[in-house]
């Protein structure tokens, strides 16, 4: 079996493994709020706020969408930014269905410095429903344009130079 072929088998054995453990009732997520925050009745910014939450508050999690978390503390439940909490370390052993496993399968490499990420969803159907156009900015978008040679200018001024690229050979 080439490497290729072991690294796709692996990686099919863990997405099924995590498809299989993520099918289980999931326990909710305790959390702590890394700073103040505003809870807000709906997962939008222009949503009406329940709550101001501060930072080391803790609350759980009851529902996820996107990058927001709905979130129930001892005085008010609402939407936050998932960037605006800290989510407890999972310890093997601890209980949690399935956090041994997924600890072992997607737990972080001890040797390799781990940054975390947040996927954040793109345009959803809801979304472009409520979209509606803002002339001003419009406006303001076209108040930045710049001609080509105020453009060079202020590369030149800057130090930069032209630089030619050469396309790649997109042909295998």
């Amino acid at each position: 079996m080439t490497a290729n072929a072991r690294f796709l088998v692996s990686l099919l054995a863990r997405a099924a493994l995590a498809a299989a453990l993520s099918a289980a009732p999931a326990a909710a997520q305790q959390v702590t709020l890394e700073r103040d925050s505003p809870l807000y009745a709906e997962p939008r910014l222009d949503a009406a706020q329940t709550a101001q939450l501060k930072q080391g508050a803790a609350g759980e999690v009851v529902g996820k969408q996107g990058g927001w978390l709905n979130l129930k503390t001892p005085g008010a439940t609402g939407w936050l930014f998932s960037f605006n909490v800290r989510f407890p370390v999972q310890k093997a052993g601890s209980g949690e269905p399935g956090s041994a496993a997924l600890g072992q399968v997607f737990g972080p490499r001890r040797t390799v410095n781990v940054t975390s990420q947040i996927g954040i969803r793109g345009l959803e159907e809801e979304d472009l429903r409520r979209a509606s156009l803002d002339a001003g900015q419009l406006k303001l978008l076209d108040d930045y344009v710049a001609t080509k040679p105020a453009a060079e200018e202020h590369a030149r001024a800057a130090g930069l130079a032209p630089a030619k690229v050469e396309y790649l050979d997109a042909k295998p």
